[in-house]
């Protein structure tokens, strides 16, 4: 059930409880509840319009949009359904995001199943006929990595569970840009020749950052060019830049490692011989801690997918700044040469 905006949205909010699968989805449906008005009510104004000046994109989650808002810039407003530094596999939307969800006139996923509790939630709330795009869709399937055993292939006849995170691989980026100016363009055809320059922009700025990435990381001996991180979302960066990831050590589950987990990641860090190990922003996690200490690497925190740096509004506030960060942080940790990317501008961003 929908009203249209400027109408009255108490009582026509669907919550879809979130449980994400780590990095793809099973198909399984979710369970849907219903909000009673008074959750909502005391929270928002009594009337909610959806102003004329600006269309409206929603977006699942926060890396994704940072790519729209590159193409977007002012002429839309893009907001995520995820908030800044939430962990998108496990946020449980709110009341408000059901508001957004209804007055969105985009709606811009990831897909491949990263955040399906997120799109179903949307998909829940929004307008009959909302327009969808789903970003994974560029990407060719004989290019996404499974997350599924031999075994359970095997059994299926096919993956069912693959890991998302292709925005990581500056390469695939691009991929992801050219189905957002299409769907910004479709939506606001008015300004279409705007995306299309924002687009062409962006993208000649990204291959530009494909080359400088290339470069710093080959710079790092090749003994210790192989990253061990807490949550597996550089598969596809690690593939592009011949930096493997050999081991990723949170579950499936997302849960805290178990003993044994821990002590095979210590003993896997050990054979590796690897300087140092990654972490992530939003999965803090204090075994990570113990796990340096008692195998010597190095432990670095702040490797991010998806939170971006600096302040918002300043140019390190982008995707752009986030990549150069993270690879700075990767080249130097690993016993490379981080100064190569000293081209690009700022210290972890810039353009």
């Amino acid at each position: 059930m929908f009203m249209e905006p400027g109408l009255r949205l108490w009582g026509i909010v669907a919550v879809v409880a979130a449980s994400t699968a780590a990095f793809g989805g099973t198909g399984t449906d979710e369970t849907a509840t219903t909000v009673a008005p008074s959750a909502i009510a005391g929270a928002l104004p009594p009337e909610t319009t959806t102003p004329a000046a600006r269309k409206k994109v929603v977006v699942s989650d926060p890396a994704n949009t940072a790519l729209v808002r590159e193409i977007a810039g002012d002429l839309l407003e893009v907001e995520s359904i995820v908030p800044p530094g939430a962990n998108g596999h496990t946020y449980e939307p709110v009341p408000a995001d059901a508001v957004r969800a209804a007055l969105a006139d985009l709606y811009i996923e990831n897909g491949r199943g990263l955040n399906d509790s997120v799109t179903k939630f949307v998909r829940a709330n929004a307008r009959p006929g909302t327009p969808e795009v789903t970003l994974a869709d560029a990407i060719p399937d004989d290019e996404v990595i499974s997350t599924d055993s031999a075994e359970q292939i095997a059994a299926h006849g096919h993956a069912h569970s693959y890991n998302a995170h292709f925005w990581t691989d500056p390469v695939y980026a691009i991929d992801y840009i050219e189905e957002i100016t299409a769907a910004l363009s479709a939506l606001d055809p008015v300004n279409a020749a705007t995306y299309s320059q924002r687009a062409a922009a962006f993208t000649e700025r990204l291959r530009a950052l494909d080359g400088f990435f290339r470069a710093a990381i080959a710079s790092i001996p090749e003994r210790s060019r192989k990253l061990v991180v807490y949550h597996d979302s550089w598969s596809y960066f690690g593939r592009r830049y011949g930096i493997p990831v050999v081991g990723a050590i949170q579950p499936v589950s997302f849960s805290e490692p178990s003993a044994d987990e821990i002590r095979r990641m210590i003993d896997q860090i050990r054979a590796e011989a690897v300087p140092a190990f990654f972490g992530s922003e939003v999965f803090p996690s204090d075994v990570l801690d113990a796990i340096a200490s008692e195998t010597g690497a190095a432990y670095y925190s702040d490797l991010s997918d998806e939170e971006l740096p600096g302040e918002p509004g300043s140019p390190e506030h982008s995707y752009v700044g986030m990549m150069i960060g993270n690879v700075r942080l990767i080249t130097n940790a690993l016993g490379g040469d981080p100064s190569i990317l000293d081209a690009l501008g700022l210290n972890g961003g810039g353009s």
